[in-house]
Parts: C-alpha cells; structure tokens; sequence
C-alpha cells in the first residue's frame, strides 16, 4: 500500500496547483494483489482491502470499476466494503443469476465544471464460487441499451473496463458515443492514448506502479479533432517519454561531465538529446498545421496525457501513512497470534550454519551481506509476523507457504545459502550425488526484487555484491 500515499500527495497537488475541476476514477483491480485468496492469509488480505478503500476516500476518488480481482473474496464481502466507500462502485454486468439486475451501480452521472459526465463501468474475468447468486454477462449484452441512455442525457461519456484490451478496442470501433475508456486488468500497460474511431483508449498500468493524468478541453461538438490532432497527441507522449528518459541522466548538473568515462552510456545520451530536437521540431510543424486549420464542424475536443511513476523518493501524504502504519500494526499483531498455532513442517532446508561446516569463507562473506539481517529489519520495523513481508525475508519459504513463515526455526531467518542455491538436506548427506545451484538466475532475485521493494533492480549488477567463491 506504499504507492497510495505517494499516490494521494500527487493527486493533491496537481489539484492544487491547477485549481482545476477534476474527475478521480479508478478501472478496477484494486483490492488484491492476486487471482485467488491463500487461505492462511485472507484474514490478512481482507483487513487490507478494508484499508484500500479508506486512502481511497483519502485520496478523493469519485468512482471506480468493480474488476475481477476485487470479487475474489467474494460478492458480498465486496458490497460490505463498499457501503464504507465514499466514492461509487459501478459493474453494469455482474448482476444476480436469477435477476439479471446490477449488483453495483451501472452508471453514475458527475458534473464537472459545467459539463455533464456519465460514468459507465464494465467487469472482466472473475472468478466466482458456484454457490454465488452472482454472474459477469458478456458486455454485449448489456453495453447498447446502457449506452442508448447515458448518451441521451450527458456531454461527455466514459466507460471503465476490466475488460481485456481486446474487448475495449472492438467496443471503441463499434460505439464512437463513448468518448473515453480506461481501462485496467493485469495485462494493461502504461500506454499512451490510442484514439479509436471517436474513443480514446487509455490505461495507466497495474498494481499503482504510475498514475495517468490527462486534461481534456471538451467542446460541444463531442468530437476529437481529426487526424492530425491524433498524431501530434502521439508525439507528444513521445516527447513525454523522452523527457523522462532524459532526465535521469539531468539529474546531474553536468552530465556530460558525469558520462566522460562512460561511452557508451554518453551516446545513448546524446542520441536522446537528438531525438527530443527532432521531436519538437515535428510537434511545432504539426501544431502551425492544425492552428492553420481551424476549427470545422463545431471546435474539435483535445486532450493532454501524461503519466507519473510512483517512484520510493517522491513524498507522502500524512493522512494514508497513518493508515498504513496502523494496518501493518494490526496485521503483525494478527500474525503473532496466528505464530501460537503455526506448525512448524519437514524442511529440506537447514539454514546457512549447516552450509558453513564445509564452506566457511563463502558463510564468512554472507554474513557481511544484507541478506543476512533481512529478519532484523522486520524486527525493527515489528513486521516479523507479517506473512506479505516474512516470504521475502527467510529461507525456504514461498508466498504461498506464508503461514509456514511464522514457525520457521532461528536458523533460517534471513535470506540464507539456500535461498539462492536451493534447499541443502540432501546435500548435507550426500554433496556429490546432490550438487547445489551454484549461480541463482535472475528469476531468483526477482521473486522479491521487484515492484514497489526494489523497482530498480538490475540482477547483472546486483549479483556482484553478493558474489563469493
């Protein structure tokens, strides 16, 4: 839940700033990290998902798509959750077996600075237990008639869809009277719009990893401008990207200075610097074109899209740290009543003093490693009976063995020899009918570095750092 604080104190200062109205909306997805619940941790999970909605009320949303994964706890958990939101829950296709009715809002209408939005949502993929009064209707079967009404009565019209990205382009190509769709699910990247027929087709990634911001001067004609007006969108984000990329060899005053002695990285530099020229160059024509031009058919509507990653070093908003602070507290209080009971399994692995009686320098240069004091840090944040956090912080353990994690012995806290070279029992017995892993791969490293714990990880480099013979 990190990135939500970071999330909320972005929000509120673009708000701020701009002094503009504006419209939080969310396409679903939100609520669980994963497809199914592991029963040792849906306790847990759930106390999570009750948190979520909280920085969301934070934050200011003002609706949001229910998405596949948010049902995973079931149909009448999410509706409990949701009389707790401050914002409107909208699923015009998961409606009741034998009513045919919405469970959620279909639709809901927002006013925002004078133009008149109606705000459908559309659920994807769920997975649901066969004794739920609950079904997901295909979206065609729904979408027309809904879409027959919301157009009659707003200005603007935008469909949040868990839907694949598949589903959304041919909904975009057969209604041109839904002006945007956002769209989420676990295979929506942080993509520059795509303008569809008269739909823009927009989605800001997974898991929180970025926020999409995009500022729309909507006009009467409820078009978007032509062609033209298409492509210099495209190049805009382009340019957009390239910025980004740029400045992360500007964050040195001197860059050139800084890349002397490193070619390589110094021409890739430079290629950028060309490519920006020419990118202005190209937006500059474009736009005297379309100044040119003029408006035809009524003022066409414009658009501006950017994206902000969530990166560890941007500031939090007081209020959602709070919130996670008191969650991780109840969630490691959870977890040391759960210890109590935890049964402690038949392990394969031994934990990294049993690998020092025959390699003693290698266990000498380990200890000397982060790795090593990974349990301590969970100590000292108290964390170390939270099952999310534990997997990644001892030996021999899997997210879904989480609640193995609470009974593990002294010997495999922290990230251990056999974390990297595999369980080490058999090898004890009998080293040269049971050779260990001797180079981990990057899959390895990953299980943990990745994601909102390590988004800059490089395995070429980091794996020197732990490296011993």
């Amino acid at each position: 839940m990190g990135g939500l604080s970071k999330k909320g104190f972005q929000f509120n200062k673009i708000a701020t700033e701009t002094g503009r109205p504006h419209l939080t909306v969310d396409a679903g997805d939100l609520l669980f990290k994963h497809a199914s619940l592991n029963p040792s941790q849906e306790e847990q999970e759930k106390m999570t998902a009750a948190a979520i909605i909280q920085a969301y009320n934070l934050i200011g949303y003002d609706a949001v798509c229910v998405g596949g994964r948010d049902l995973i706890a079931g149909v009448a958990y999410l509706q409990s959750l949701s009389q707790d939101a401050k914002f409107i829950w909208l699923s015009a296709n998961l409606v009741g077996k034998s009513t045919k009715k919405p469970l959620f809002k279909a639709s809901t209408s927002i006013t925002v600075d004078g133009v008149k939005v109606g705000v459908i949502g559309l659920t994807g993929t769920a997975i649901l237990s066969a004794s739920e009064e609950a079904t997901v209707l295909p979206w065609d079967q729904v979408l027309p008639g809904l879409l027959a009404k919301v157009t009659k009565t707003h200005d603007l019209v935008i469909l949040l869809s868990n839907l694949p990205a598949a589903d959304n382009q041919r909904i975009a190509e057969t209604y041109d009277t839904i002006h945007l769709i956002i769209q989420s699910g676990a295979n929506a990247n942080a993509i520059s719009p795509e303008p569809i027929n008269n739909t823009i087709v927009a989605s800001s990634g997974p898991q929180g990893k970025h926020i999409g911001i995009m500022e729309i001067n909507w006009q009467a004609s409820k078009r978007w401008g032509d062609q033209k007006a298409e492509v210099l969108t495209k190049k805009r984000g382009a340019l957009d990207r390239l910025l980004w990329q740029l400045s992360k060899y500007q964050q040195d005053k001197d860059p050139e200075t800084a890349l002397r002695n490193q070619p390589e990285q110094l021409k890739t530099y430079h290629a950028l610097q060309a490519q920006e020229q020419t990118s202005r160059g190209e937006i500059d024509q474009l736009t005297k074109v379309l100044d040119q031009q003029g408006p035809s058919n009524g003022e066409p509507s414009a658009y501006n899209n950017r994206f902000m990653a969530m990166e560890t070093d941007l500031p939090d908003q007081p209020d959602i740290v709070r919130l996670v602070d008191t969650l991780d507290t109840a969630i490691n209080k959870l977890g040391k009543h759960q210890a109590k009971t935890a049964v402690k399994s038949d392990s394969p692995y031994r934990g990294s003093k049993s690998c020092g009686a025959c390699h003693a320098a290698q266990l000498t240069t380990w200890q000397k490693t982060r790795h090593a004091t990974a349990y301590t840090t969970l100590e000292k944040d108290k964390q170390q009976f939270n099952q999310g956090c534990l997997p990644c912080h001892v030996t021999g353990v899997s997210m879904e063995q989480a609640a193995e994690s609470l009974a593990i012995t002294e010997e495999r806290r922290g990230v251990g020899c056999e974390t990297c070279h595999g369980p080490g029992r058999l090898h004890i017995d009998n080293p040269k009918a049971n050779p260990m892993t001797r180079k981990p791969g990057p899959d390895v490293c990953l299980a943990c570095h990745s994601g909102p714990h390590d988004d800059s990880f490089n395995y070429d480099e980091r794996i020197k750092m732990v490296g011993h013979h």
